[in-house]
C-alpha cells in the first residue's frame, strides 16, 4: 500500500521520535545502520522533512536530527501526504489517477462506491494515529522497528 520510501520515512520518523531531542540528536548514519536503509536514500529523505519542518538537523561532530514539533502532533497522514502526495488518498483503485466518479457519475469506476468508503476510512484512520501515540504503544522494544 505504502510506497518502500514511505515506509522508510515512517519508521526513520518513529526512531527519532523514541531516540533524538534537541541536546541528544540522532545521526542519520545510526538511523540508517539501525533500521537497514540506505544512507544516502534517507538522507534525501530526512531532508526533504526538515525543509517541510517536521525535523531540525544540525551539522558537526554532535548534529543529528530531532523532531520539530511534538510526536503527537505528527500525524501518519502528515508522513504520507509529504513522502508519497496527497495523490496516495485520491487515486482511483484499479485507475492511474485521481478517481473522477465523485465528480462526474458517468465516469465512475466499477468499484468507485465500495471504495470510496474505504478510502474515507483510511483517511480518517492515517489523519488519527500520530507518532507520538505509535511510540508509547512500542514500549521499550528496541527490535520492533527491525521487524517491521
Amino acid at each position: 500500500m505504502l510506497s518502500t520510501t514511505c515506509k522508510y520515512a515512517v519508521r526513520a520518523i518513529i526512531f527519532i521520535a523514541r531516540k533524538g531531542t534537541s541536546e541528544s540528536r540522532v545521526n542519520a548514519r545510526v538511523i540508517a545502520s539501525e533500521l537497514g536503509i540506505p544512507m544516502q536514500f534517507l538522507s534525501k529523505i530526512l531532508q526533504i522533512f526538515v525543509r517541510r519542518e517536521l525535523l531540525k538537523s544540525f551539522k558537526g561532530p554532535t548534529g543529528g536530527f530531532y523532531l520539530a514539533k511534538d510526536s503527537h502532533d505528527i500525524s501518519l497522514f502528515d508522513i504520507v501526504e509529504i513522502i508519497d502526495g496527497p495523490a496516495f488518498f485520491e487515486t482511483c483503485l484499479i485507475g492511474n489517477g485521481p478517481c473522477d466518479g465523485s465528480i462526474n457519475k458517468r465516469k465512475r469506476c466499477p468499484v468507485h462506491d465500495g471504495y470510496s468508503r474505504v478510502r474515507k476510512e483510511v483517511v480518517e484512520y492515517f489523519k488519527s494515529e500520530n507518532i507520538g501515540e505509535i511510540v508509547e504503544r512500542m514500549g521499550h522494544d528496541e527490535d520492533i522497528l527491525l521487524k517491521l
